[in-house]
């Protein structure tokens, strides 16, 4: 019985220093804000005793976030020294004891403070963080991921584009990139260029979004992009608040990576306008802001030429009734023209697979291409402002 409670006891002591090593962490705070927000973001210790070397980074995303310096240290982190790092995205924070170890009470390290602009940021502890104890000895700790972002919010969205429609359908594309497993994991905006001889393509996108399954029924890739202004003249470019990379099905729904209504992380002072590129479709940007109940938002491209600043000059009615998104802006340029036959069509002629002028989306650059689609729209334009 002795022996009995001995081994109890023993696996209890083993137990609580188990315990302790995997409560000493280290957390990032999540911070919903608005954009143009000065932002504080907490950096917060516990159970971090007789440290005596720190040496953290926190690394994030630089187009929605800029970096103004760090506030409300703790005495115990007197000395500490902050850096930043532009060339990996991130901001060091060094910090050395005097002449012994220092115990870190429980909260708050320091604030970081950011000038927030909208959208998106994971705040990342990279993996070449550091604390050690005073003896020299690195301490195992658990980094806790934060982020900061604008509010939530969804929208339910439907477009067509002319290329893949199958015409007395009433409302279906085809999904012939999908069935030849020729739709790329990684989201396609941001191709080497100049592309087609553009070094501007009017959809450019440089994330770094990928997926490894499709969801079912995709037609192809399109890049959603929200705007906060008070008319569709207004909406310029200047005003985009947040863009994502989505997935369209062959019903005309824009869907994420699971199928499912796609969030956005955003917030709008004036009206929310939503802009839909694809890469050889002439891009389109609702004429009206979409209405929403909360933080979920819907617009209907495909019910009438109205429904798209610009109207028919930059849109097309593909059955009757039925509007959609006009084919073979291959060049990404904004205005369908020679260009795209002469820089675009006739460089990928004969090629199969996921190509620029591909403009029906049957995996095939061929006659159909050019003749059916390119040739037919020649002279439309995007009535997207820059």
């Amino acid at each position: 019985m002795r022996r009995s409670v001995l081994i109890f006891s023993v696996l209890l002591i083993i137990t609580s220093i188990t315990l302790k090593t995997d409560a000493q962490t280290i957390t990032l705070g999540t911070v919903v804000a608005a954009q143009g927000d000065n932002v504080l973001v907490p950096v917060d210790f516990y159970d971090l005793d007789n440290v005596g070397a720190i040496t953290l980074f926190v690394a994030f995303d630089t187009t929605v976030l800029t970096y103004t310096g760090y506030t409300n240290l703790s005495p115990e982190g007197a000395g500490t020294i902050s850096y930043y790092d532009p060339e990996n995205s991130r901001v060091g924070f060094s910090w050395v004891a005097g002449m012994s170890g220092v115990d870190f009470p429980d909260g708050k390290y320091l604030d970081l403070q950011f000038i927030f602009h909208g959208g998106y940021s994971d705040l990342i502890f990279p993996a070449d963080c550091e604390i050690a104890t005073f003896s020299g000895v690195v301490i195992n700790v658990n980094y806790v991921n934060g982020s900061v972002s604008a509010p939530q919010v969804t929208f339910n969205l439907k477009v067509f584009l002319e290329g893949p429609y199958i015409q007395g359908s009433g409302g279906i594309m085809h999904t012939n990139l999908q069935d030849a497993g020729s739709i790329p994991g990684s989201q396609p905006f941001a191709p080497q260029l100049p592309y087609f001889g553009n070094d501007n393509p009017a959809w450019y996108y440089p994330g770094t979004e990928n997926v490894t399954t499709l969801p079912p029924g995709t037609v192809d890739w399109v890049l959603v992009e929200l705007r906060d202004a008070a008319s569709a003249v207004e909406a310029t470019g200047a005003t985009t608040v947040y863009r994502k990379p989505c997935f369209l099905l062959n019903d005309g729904n824009i869907v994420d990576e699971y199928g499912d209504i796609p969030v956005f992380y955003a917030s709008f002072s004036y009206g929310a306008f939503v802009v839909v590129w694809h890469r050889n479709h002439l891009g389109i940007m609702s004429s009206q802001p979409a209405q929403g109940l909360g933080n979920s938002y819907a617009y209907d491209f495909s019910t009438s030429a109205s429904k798209v600043a610009g109207g028919t000059t930059g849109y097309t009615e593909i059955e009757n009734g039925i509007w959609g998104m006009s084919a073979g802006d291959i060049n990404a340029d904004k205005v369908i023209d020679i260009q795209d036959k002469t820089v675009g069509w006739e460089t990928e002629a004969g090629k199969g697979g996921y190509y620029g002028a591909d403009t029906n989306l049957d995996t095939q650059v061929d006659n159909p291409d050019k003749n059916d689609l390119l040739i037919k729209n020649d002279g439309k334009f995007s009535g997207v402002p820059d």
